[in-house]
């Protein structure tokens, strides 16, 4: 089930935050050859994408050594070479804090040092992967994840207000806001995600931005999927990723405003 939401309607590519639970749809910006980044390797893009997710198998699964970005995972120290005072302090945090899941950083350290990574390099694409509600729901502690998604949707307001007090980003920005899998239901199975639990495989996505409508939440639409994600971020840069990867999920034409 799809909700879409807009701020302003005035047509605009020049950046976009991606963010999800986990890999959301950064997994599909791989090449056909497998060896580069496909939006990365354009000269629009070069040096304008980084990925910051609280999971420490990003970095691998992205292909940290050769893609050619900046990839931060887990409590890995922030991507910078020349670190500013403040991130000087985050990787102190990151170094010295007692680690409660040892593959999953803080989603407040991880928010802090995209923030900062943002106001610093200005990108052009952004991934940004929170988890606690995830490890939280494991766990089966459902008010703690109720907090981290309360938390977590605070981190997306303030991004959202940095963005647009930005000359760069204002009027020109869009996220995509999803998850990567759902959960089950009922006493138990509301605590995994996987094949073997009913409910799973259902997942939403939220869409900011000027260049979709305010349709607000949608329900009895047609049948979209995760795999579409990837197709219509690169059609709201202008990019026709399709044209590099044919069986890639089509665009959510929904999304975009007639004439995008």
């Amino acid at each position: 089930m799809p909700h879409q939401a807009e701020n302003s309607k005035r047509s605009g590519e020049a950046s976009i935050v991606a963010s999800a639970q986990e890999m959301g749809a950064l997994l599909a910006w791989l090449s056909p050859d497998g060896q580069s980044v496909w939006l990365h390797r354009k000269p629009a893009f070069a040096g304008k994408v980084a990925a910051f997710s609280a999971w420490h198998f990003t970095p691998y699964i992205i292909n940290c050594e050769r893609c050619g970005f900046p990839v931060m995972g887990g409590w890995e120290s922030l991507p910078e070479p020349e670190p500013n005072p403040k991130q000087q302090l985050l990787d102190e945090l990151i170094a010295d804090t007692t680690r409660p899941n040892s593959a999953e950083v803080i989603d407040s350290f991880l928010y802090q040092a995209a923030r900062e990574h943002l106001l610093r390099h200005q990108p052009r694409v952004m991934f940004i992967g929170f988890l606690e509600t995830d490890a939280w729901g494991h766990a089966g502690r459902y008010d703690s994840l109720l907090t981290s998604a309360h938390a977590v949707d605070q981190y997306i307001q303030r991004l959202w207000e940095t963005m647009q007090s930005l000359e760069q980003y204002r009027g020109k920005t869009t996220f995509i806001i999803s998850t990567d899998h759902g959960r089950g239901s009922g006493l138990i199975d509301w605590k995994n995600h996987g094949q073997k639990i009913e409910g799973a495989e259902d997942m939403w996505m939220a869409f900011l931005g000027p260049d979709t409508a305010a349709l607000g939440e949608r329900t009895n639409c047609e049948r979209v999927t995760q795999s579409q994600i990837a197709a219509t971020l690169a059609a709201l840069l202008g990019e026709n990723y399709q044209a590099a990867v044919p069986h890639a999920g089509a665009v959510l034409k929904q999304v975009l405003l007639p004439g995008r």
